[in-house]
């Protein structure tokens, strides 16, 4: 049971490499599961992943039905603490300081899970709000210190978008846009092209697939 129940959070913080919901292309590698969750990672010898994300693992996340596009650069550590995110909806481009995804289903189905990580589980700070969970888009979760004394746990923040752009809740507050820690501010033009570039990948890949 307890390897089960491990086996599901791995593959809840992971992204999905399926060939039987969408054919792989060289370039594009991706699925979604039965809750219209879906993911995809880039070829590390794409031209447009590496122009953006360097050595890290360049990824996708969206939803069905749902027009807001997670962007991710995903850095070799087990706790994923350099990871770079993207908030892609229509035109505008969003970056974000922080960002371990992890499914809006699987949250509601577990809201206190514990979390694999380098040094072992970590425990949620708090369980997950589950009317923010329904209200969210996608689920990313913030390392920091915990309160009760172990070193660290995860917070969980729930990100929606809107016309008036990208909005990031934890159990307690809405996040100011002016707050560094998770906003990583103006977004340089050089590298809004590479986000929509290969985005562009993405869209030419997912048109091909099917729903």
């Amino acid at each position: 049971m307890l390897m089960f129940v491990k086996s599901s959070v791995i593959a809840a913080l992971t992204l999905t490499v399926s060939m039987s919901a969408f054919a792989a292309t060289p370039s594009v590698f991706g699925s979604c599961d039965n809750n219209r969750e879906c993911s995809a990672i880039f070829s590390r010898s794409l031209p447009e992943a590496k122009a953006l994300c360097g050595e890290r693992t360049a990824s996708v996340i969206w939803r069905k039905n749902f027009q807001p596009i997670l962007l991710q650069c995903v850095g070799a550590a087990t706790d994923e603490e350099d990871n770079v995110s993207y908030i892609v909806n229509g035109s505008d481009v969003v970056g974000l300081n922080y960002g371990r995804s992890v499914k809006v289903n699987f949250l509601q189905q577990n809201p206190a899970a514990s979390i694999p990580d380098k040094f072992g589980s970590v425990r949620i700070c708090a369980p997950a709000n589950l009317e923010k969970l329904h209200n969210s888009t996608f689920v990313l979760l913030f390392k920091r210190p915990d309160e009760t004394g172990d070193s660290y746990c995860y917070d969980v923040t729930y990100l929606s978008t809107s016309v008036g752009g990208v909005r990031l809740d934890t159990n307690a507050r809405t996040l100011s846009p002016t707050n560094k820690t998770y906003f990583s501010g103006h977004t340089s033009a050089r590298t809004r092209r590479r986000v929509k570039e290969l985005i562009q990948v993405f869209q030419t890949w997912h048109e091909e697939k099917p729903d």
